[in-house]
């Protein structure tokens, strides 16, 4: 049975948005569990609000509700922030801002690193509750650490999918872009075919090689958590990822609003 003593605020069931470089994930999440999740391009914000608040009614009674943010594009951030403020006349809480963020960071400039990157290897540590690593591949891809304290250590950036396929294209004379996808093939026959497997398999390879370094570093190697638009395609080509988790980012953002009104360390 969950226990629901102490700050009442750290149980409550929040209306999640998380704002990404291509899209905005709308999430709710009923006590502690997400239960849905819509993405949209960063330009509807019309129908953002229209779909928030459908989902705002539904939150379930039983508890209180709040709003929670955290994003990596600050025009859309403060143009969602004041029409959904507007909207509910509450307070959206920002991660980073509002809130603090949900683990300690060992980096030389804790304000700079991406509050989705931070968010996500929350999330990802509060679920494997030990050394982990998070590749999330989206329009970046970002591959972090948390050692086995729960402090984050860092990470590698590299350019995601499909700006590998576009610059390919445009600094080419005759190169096509192409929609990356899996051929099956170990030899890539075509064009297409022959961009897709190395942005795939070079995905995957560079995958390896940096988690390998992180074990190196760590002393074990860690489990490896994807997330992101496009990391089931990833794990098809990768056994050696232990889980895709979607919604990584959206749980670490509800944590970060639970921990910062419950600011004891759990004892995981």
């Amino acid at each position: 049975m969950e226990d629901i003593s102490g700050d009442p605020r750290t149980h409550s069931n929040l209306l999640i948005f998380e704002i990404g470089n291509s899209h905005v994930s709308v999430a709710t999440t009923v006590a502690g569990s997400v239960r849905t999740n819509q993405r949209f391009n960063l330009d509807q914000l019309d129908a953002i609000a229209a779909h928030s608040e459908e989902a705002w009614a539904a939150l379930p009674p039983d508890r209180l509700k709040a709003l929670a943010a955290a994003g990596v594009v600050p025009t859309v951030m403060d143009r969602l922030s004041e029409r959904i403020e507007s909207l509910f006349n509450e307070t959206l809480h920002i991660v980073g801002d509002d809130l603090h963020r949900p683990m300690s960071l060992a980096v030389e400039a804790p304000e700079k690193v991406g509050i989705d990157r931070v968010c996500a290897a929350a999330a990802a540590y509060e679920g494997v509750g030990g050394a982990c690593a998070i590749a999330s591949f989206g329009t970046a891809i970002t591959v972090d650490c948390v050692n086995e304290q729960g402090v984050f250590l860092g990470g590698a950036i590299l350019p995601g999918l499909a700006l590998q396929a576009r610059a390919l294209h445009e600094g080419t004379a005759a190169l096509p872009e192409v929609q990356i996808e899996p051929t099956g093939l170990v030899f890539g026959t075509t064009t297409q075919e022959a961009i897709c497997n190395g942005i795939l398999f070079g995905a995957a390879g560079a995958l390896r090689e940096i988690v390998e370094r992180y074990a190196t570093h760590l002393g074990s190697w860690p489990a490896l958590i994807a997330t992101g638009g496009n990391a089931e395609l990833i794990s098809r080509e990768c056994d050696f990822i232990d889980r895709v988790v979607p919604d990584l980012c959206i749980r670490g953002i509800a944590l970060a609003y639970r921990k910062h009104f419950a600011p004891l360390p759990d004892s995981w």
